[in-house]
């Protein structure tokens, strides 16, 4: 029975220590430090017609660091195809441009919304309708990756942007 008390007498002693060790190893790390990193504010799908095999996801992604960030990508395992687009105007014809890289400034911010930027959720696995989640990651030049819930929201009242069934893909 003594030894066992001496033992625990010694754990309160041995569990400092190991809290000590663990604050002094992580103290230097970005997270610890306030490392700034990129963010996404506002996120949210449009929905589409039952029949519809694509649908837009819209989004702010805030970059507060000194550096520019590149957005690479993006997967969602609700949906077999996710790429990232840029809808636009060109002698009167919709037209949406896949992109293999945006940049975001510094201290700056992309806006993604309808006629412009968006994430492409193509052929989904589900039918998708408003009050779903969608699951998002974004995929950045640095590898990290940001996980979004984006929900899925009805079109009525909001700029209907382009009718992802009739446009020109380049």
């Amino acid at each position: 029975m003594k030894m066992l008390n001496d033992g625990l007498k010694r754990v309160p002693g041995l569990l400092v220590l190991a809290v000590a060790v663990v604050a002094l190893a992580t103290a230097g790390t970005p997270a610890m430090a306030g490392e700034k990193k990129p963010m996404v504010m506002d996120p949210w799908v449009r929905e589409a017609p039952p029949t519809m095999k694509m649908h837009a996801a819209y989004l702010v992604l805030m970059n507060p660091t000194d550096a520019e960030v590149s957005l690479v990508g993006a997967t969602s395992p609700q949906y077999k195809m996710v790429e990232l687009h840029l809808s636009k105007v060109e002698d009167g014809i919709a037209t949406m441009v896949k992109q293999d890289q945006i940049t975001i400034a510094p201290e700056g911010k992309l806006e993604m919304k309808p006629g412009g930027f968006h994430v492409m959720l193509m052929h989904p696995k589900q039918p998708v309708k408003a009050g779903d989640t969608i699951n998002i990651t974004l995929n950045l030049a640095d590898g990290s990756t940001i996980a979004i819930d984006a929900p899925v929201k009805k079109a009525h009242g909001m700029h209907k942007g382009m009718d992802h069934g009739k446009h020109k893909m380049r």
